[in-house]
């Protein structure tokens, strides 16, 4: 669930208005008071905090025990997190609970290290009788702290998911506001505001910002700050499963990782960007079977849409079929995010988004990074150019499979030295993009028609759907084909890539 809400501070003192007709429509529920006691969990060195990141139990619910909270964004006075919950009593924290927070705490153990307990008084905000907004005034003990904190009082305005009505949200806040509310800055959850100081210092990983001044180290540590904080946020996505970009983009940092490995391997440790990329390459192989069981499900859907309803209607078999093959597909991506393989390689990234190894000459680290980053992005280019040269109209789908791999090399390279070259890299980039999505359309149809073809051989009662199937999937072949050249000569224009010369 995502959690909107937004955070005011409120004195002692002050008295909370009556919010009816706050604005046309706007009437307010009848009020109830309950006692909330919840204890939150941490590693020794607040590693959750730090991301913005809590994790909460609280005994003598109804309901769910746990609650995590992910940040998603922050601006003024608003805050929303993902909010999951998981079924587990209090206690111990459960293996299922500390394998979704691990790409944040790894080795860390996690502990108790703040009490909160809350008198909440709350109620509900409806428009033209429907419900918006849920407001609530709490004051919060603190319990646990290593120095005594203080009682404070906030004010919450949540929104109900799924729900649009800014202008009456607006009106709430304005009247909250006159009445004494005030705005915290930035707004930050209870916990984080009870643990202090502490819980405000920065993450395991912080992406520097850089500019064209930028020295090559400066330029890698950013290139590679911003990947490995990627693959840690999208972590616990995956692991609670439902949201199959979550996995696609834990993969697409691996493979930029990987990628912004090679393109500035002349400049590191032989020795030392070998054994990241060999472990990157790995995880991505790992995670891999996730990802591509999620494009064909997708696939699959969109292209029994295409088929006659009588067709459609016997691929009952394919479709239950291809949910196994997705559910061992999950568990293997689960069994692999809980290896100390997995663990072992997160430790060693953050190592390397703080410090990457540099070749011995120091001087090549030091220097201003423009003057020699370009001759990096013009590498992958130069060897997609050649292959390009090579298709030949009859050319096997293997063929344009390994021209994808090197626009996605000569894509990420070019994505890389956006910071010194601005917005002609940009563009490159993004042109680039568009080829190397042509061609990953075309290989999903070439895996789609392999997993067909297995499919019917072990079910000959879908034969006749599979091979309508793989029929499309030909037919869809041959249209990126033609379209593959469309956009290819797009990003070939050299006034597009002038920047490289």
């Amino acid at each position: 669930m995502i959690e909107r809400e937004i955070k005011l501070a409120a004195g002692v003192g002050v008295t909370l208005p009556d919010l009816a007709d706050a604005a046309p429509g706007v009437t307010i529920g009848p009020r109830s008071v309950v006692q909330l006691d919840a204890v939150y969990y941490d590693t020794p060195t607040l590693a959750l905090a730090r991301w913005g990141v809590t994790l909460r139990s609280r005994g003598g619910e109804a309901g769910p025990a746990w609650t995590l909270k992910l940040p998603i964004s922050t601006t003024d006075s608003e805050v929303s997190r993902n909010e999951l919950t998981f079924d587990a009593p209090a206690g111990p924290v459960p293996a299922s609970v500390r394998q979704v927070v691990r790409a944040y705490t790894r080795s860390q153990a996690l502990g108790p290290v703040v009490r909160l307990q809350t008198t909440r008084t709350e109620f509900a905000v409806e428009l033209d009788g429907q419900p918006v907004a849920k407001v609530c005034d709490d004051t919060v003990v603190v319990d646990g702290t290593a120095d005594p904190i203080d009682p404070f009082r906030e004010v919450e305005v949540e929104m109900v998911a799924d729900t649009s009505a800014p202008e009456a949200i607006d009106a709430i806040i304005a009247r909250l506001r006159r009445a004494g509310c005030r705005d915290d800055e930035p707004p930050m959850p209870k916990a984080l505001r009870a643990l202090g100081s502490r819980a405000f210092e920065p993450p395991d990983v912080v992406v520097p910002k850089i500019d064209k001044r930028a020295t090559v180290a400066q330029l890698v540590r950013h290139c590679l700050a911003k990947s490995v904080s990627q693959l840690i946020d999208q972590h616990a996505r995956v692991c609670v499963g439902g949201d199959p970009e979550a996995l696609h983009q834990f993969r697409v940092a691996a493979r930029r990782l990987r990628s912004d490995l090679r393109t500035f391997a002349p400049l590191l440790d032989r020795d030392w960007t070998k054994w990241l990329r060999d472990e990157l390459g790995w995880l991505g192989s790992e995670v891999g079977s996730g990802r591509d069981a999620d494009v064909l499900a997708e696939r699959l859907r969109s292209q029994l849409a295409r088929l006659p309803d009588t067709d459609a209607k016997a691929a009952g078999n394919l479709l239950q079929r291809l949910a196994d093959t997705r559910s061992a597909a999950f568990e293997h991506v689960l069994a692999t995010l809980a290896d100390e393989r997995y663990v072992a390689l997160l430790d060693a990234l953050i190592d390397a988004a703080r410090q990457p190894h540099f070749t011995p000459k120091r001087s090549v680290a030091d220097s201003r990074a423009r003057s020699i980053v370009v001759a990096l992005a013009r590498k992958p280019w130069r060897r997609l150019c050649r292959a390009v040269d090579d298709l030949e109209a009859d050319s096997p789908d293997s063929a344009f499979h390994a021209i994808r791999i090197l626009s996605k090399r000569a894509r990420y390279a070019a994505d890389a030295v956006v910071p010194m070259y601005g917005k002609p890299a940009r563009r490159f980039a993004e042109a680039l993009g568009d080829v190397q999505e042509v061609l990953g359309r075309y290989q999903d149809t070439t895996v789609a028609e392999t997993w067909l073809r297995d499919a019917a051989k072990a079910l000959p009662s879908t034969r006749l759907v599979a091979g309508e199937l793989i029929a499309l999937e030909r037919d869809d072949r041959i249209v990126l084909r033609a379209k593959f050249w469309k956009v290819w000569k797009k990003a070939s224009r050299r006034r597009l890539r002038s920047w490289l010369d």
